[in-house]
């Protein structure tokens, strides 16, 4: 007897059992994947709000500083001397230290040359203290900004302002010295999140205690400091601090001088609700598949022993004995089961007496569906004079698009076409076109002639639902004569040689003749017309989809540009390959990885000098 594997009971425990362990599974892996992202954008936002927030106070407070200020200023320009009003004002902000103007000497340097001050004497000494930094200070106004820094990594702010007199040929700036106590124990008091008030160069202001006076980098290198996210008014990105732990980014520009609040998360603990998911959901997942396979043992136990008395009944059947019965009660499935065995034992005595065998039809249905392996040519080629080169992208697993080429005696075929929508019923249609080709072929007739015969074979195959759009050319290798027939097809570009820049009036559309679409109508005529092919001429070809391609935001691409990196491509005469890749170049970069909304397919020809 042959050695049997794993009992049919433990089979059936196993099935049981792993069903529910693998959709859990995965249900818990996406649940936590689904989970994770929603907590990082969650996270993201509110970071972003809270330095949009805080960007937002420190711009508010620093500009209600200066329209404190601004009275004191105006007085002084308007007298050259701080007089007793501005005096006054200034001893009634108890926040401010001191009111500072330099204004340029003989040699063009700043100097002081009045002063407002809370307690006598202290400013000179700290002015003495930041001759350095006064300079670099000095420099960043010069070049028209409004700056605000703490060279003492405490809540002193120094706001320089320049401001031009009417004539502009005087220039004044003024230094206010304020304490801003409240913002800066703002900053230090972030707990799950830290909270950064820098300078564009990186360099913090206000924020953790031991961060002040050093620059963000120290910690961590965010983008939006350097390339063209340094214009970007608010985002957010995810960084590697300096010791590799991953932070959730977020900043806001404050909209004075180039102040930044920048508010750092560090991801593990920002996910720590994730976790606590993850063990909460393990256990509930351990006691879930443990109740499974408790109720799974009761289930199978009654099916496999109704099994068993199946199984011992026919060993005996084996063995000869066909009086054996089987007492199964269950009115299920197994019950039937052994009412048919025991019908079948019953019957086994006269089909043994019977001579012939119903003979069982054994067939399989084959579903093959053919896709587009076979149907393009290579995508360089030279044939005689003629180089080639093409590209072709679909726009879903099949395409409705189609080129191709071939040499018929002296003469090279070129085909293009471009059938209703895309997909599996578009690429039918272009595999019935790429049949009939094989066979036009062999015929060596015009092209006129030849979309004819194309015409009935579409039509036949999809009975005037689906159409397809043609352009077919044949060169003459002996003369340069190009004989054309266009069925509804956009017109391809004549790129004329010229020894001159390029320009859009050299694209010659070859749009002479213009016919019906393929499969539109079985009997439909059509007409050819000719151009020559001089040395150096090339033609472009291609279908309706390239100007609709469209970039992430949904914006097509459209005629002009189109035709501009058409004439960008071809400026300087190229060989064809680079002349393909430049123009799949300049459509990538408008596409941006965008899905394609209708297949792309152009190629290009160009007649060579003979060697």
């Amino acid at each position: 007897m042959k050695k049997r594997g794993i009992s049919i009971r433990y089979k059936i425990l196993l099935l049981l059992t792993s069903l529910p362990l693998i959709t859990l599974s995965v249900y818990l892996v996406l649940a936590l994947q689904i989970f994770e992202e929603d907590k990082i954008a969650y996270v993201f936002d509110s970071s972003s709000n809270m330095s949009g927030t805080m960007a937002a106070q420190i711009k508010t407070q620093l500009n209600g500083v200066l329209g404190t200020t601004k009275p004191i200023f105006q007085e002084y320009l308007g007298q050259q001397k701080f007089s007793s009003v501005a005096e006054s004002i200034f001893r009634n902000e108890s926040d401010l230290e001191a009111v500072v103007v330099f204004s340029p000497n003989a040699t063009g340097s700043l100097e002081k040359v009045a002063l407002l001050e809370k307690v006598e004497g202290q400013t000179q000494g700290v002015l003495d203290s930041l001759q350095i930094p006064m300079a670099a200070y000095f420099s960043e106004v010069e070049k028209g900004r409004r700056i605000a820094k703490t060279p003492f990594n405490d809540d002193r702010v120094f706001i320089l302002e320049k401001v031009t007199d009417e004539t502009k040929t005087r220039t004044t700036v003024f230094l206010v010295i304020v304490r801003m106590s409240e913002a800066a124990e703002m900053f230090r008091s972030g707990v799950s999140q830290k909270i950064y008030l820098i300078g564009q160069d990186g360099s913090v202001l206000f924020g953790p205690d031991a961060m002040s006076g050093k620059r963000l980098q120290t910690l961590v290198a965010p983008a939006f400091l350097s390339g063209s996210a340094a214009q970007v008014a608010q985002g957010a990105e995810t960084s590697k601090a300096v010791n590799g732990t991953e932070l959730l980014v977020a900043y806001s520009r404050a909209g004075f001088g180039d102040l930044i609040v920048v508010t750092t998360v560090e991801k593990d603990k920002a996910l720590g609700a994730v976790q606590i998911l993850i063990r909460k959901s393990l256990i509930f997942f351990g006691i879930l598949i443990s109740l499974t396979v408790i109720l799974s043992l009761f289930a199978s136990s009654g099916i496999t022993q109704a099994l068993t008395q199946l199984f011992k009944a026919t060993q005996k059947v084996a063995e000869g004995d066909f009086n054996i019965r089987v007492d199964v009660t269950s009115n299920d499935e197994v019950g039937s089961l052994a009412d048919n065995f025991n019908i079948m034992a019953a019957e086994v005595s006269r089909l043994l007496e019977q001579t012939a065998e119903k003979a069982r039809m054994e067939s399989e249905l084959q579903t093959a569906k053919t896709v587009q392996e076979t149907l393009f040519p290579e995508t360089r080629a030279k044939i005689g004079p003629l180089s080639i080169a093409g590209f072709y992208e679909p726009a879903s697993e099949c395409g409705g698009d189609w080129w191709h080429y071939c040499q018929i005696g002296n003469k090279i075929f070129l085909w293009i076409g471009d059938a209703t929508g895309h997909g599996a019923p578009a690429a039918l249609i272009t595999s019935a076109a790429k049949s009939a080709s094989t066979i036009i072929e062999r015929l060596n007739i015009s092209p006129a002639k030849a979309l004819e015969l194309l015409n009935r074979s579409i039509y036949d195959v999809s009975k005037g639902r689906i159409m397809m759009t043609f352009f077919l050319g044949s060169f003459d290798l002996e003369t340069g004569e190009f004989v054309y027939c266009n069925a509804s097809h956009e017109a391809p570009f004549l790129i004329k040689k010229t020894e001159t820049t390029l320009k859009k009036k050299d694209l010659v559309p070859l749009n002479e003749v213009n016919n019906p679409r393929l499969g539109q109508a079985r009997d439909s005529s059509y007409q050819q017309t000719s151009v020559q092919l001089d040395e150096g001429d090339s033609v472009f070809f291609y279908t309706d989809g390239i100007p609709d391609i469209q970039n992430p935001g949904k914006e097509a691409w459209g005629e002009r540009e189109f035709i501009k990196a058409l004439i960008s491509a071809h400026k300087d005469q190229p060989e064809v390959g680079d002349s393909v890749d430049r123009f799949v170049l300049s459509f990538q970069g408008h596409r941006q990885g965008a899905p394609l909304i209708d297949d792309v397919t152009f190629f290009v020809v160009k007649r060579e000098a003979v060697q």
